[in-house]
């Protein structure tokens, strides 16, 4: 059987620390930019053991037998002693992060063919290609784009638009000039 895929980076940038205390039900003191507390983990009784940086995402036990230590994922795989992969999918799924249906894995194959560049369109305009956006309410594909002339306005197209042809030329809307 496939494991399903994990996007370990989205999840880490998504979930943070305090959402992992919450749902916990953890509650540390403040102590400067830390919350401090006694380890959720090895359930110790000195209030100073465990600090969790919540701008930081990271958490460290410095009781000698515990030690544990480490970001978001790291959390929860110590709280419910499981695998980091394990945890992944915990907190994907607590806290709705990414989608795995198949309309999501379309638009993630769509973003993948935009390449970073510069790009000319058939008026011989010049543009650079950013990257490219997901629209929150649609799920759609989108180039991030900007001009390289007048006022170097930052704009937006549909992936699927963007590699459209021009008729009857066949020819690209926009044509690759030089990768970044």
């Amino acid at each position: 059987m496939e494991a399903e895929w994990v996007d370990f980076r989205i999840i880490k940038a998504v979930a943070t620390m305090q959402m992992d205390l919450d749902r916990y039900g953890i509650t540390l003191k403040k102590s400067g930019h830390e919350l401090r507390g006694k380890c959720p983990i090895h359930r110790g009784s000195n209030n100073k053991h465990f600090t969790a940086n919540v701008s930081k995402n990271v958490f460290k036990c410095f009781f000698a037998d515990c030690g544990a230590h480490g970001n978001v994922l790291d959390f929860v795989a110590a709280m419910e002693h499981c695998s980091v992969r394990d945890a992944a999918v915990k907190l994907r799924d607590w806290f709705q992060v990414g989608d795995t249906t198949e309309h999501s894995k379309q638009v993630r194959q769509e973003a993948t063919e935009i390449e970073k560049g510069i790009y000319g369109d058939k008026q011989g305009a010049m543009y650079e290609v950013i990257g490219t956006a997901t629209h929150t309410e649609r799920s759609e594909s989108l180039v991030v784009y900007r001009e390289l002339f007048d006022q170097y306005r930052l704009l937006v197209m549909p992936v699927k638009t963007f590699h459209e042809t021009s008729e009857p030329s066949g020819k690209f809307h926009f044509a690759l000039v030089k990768k970044l």
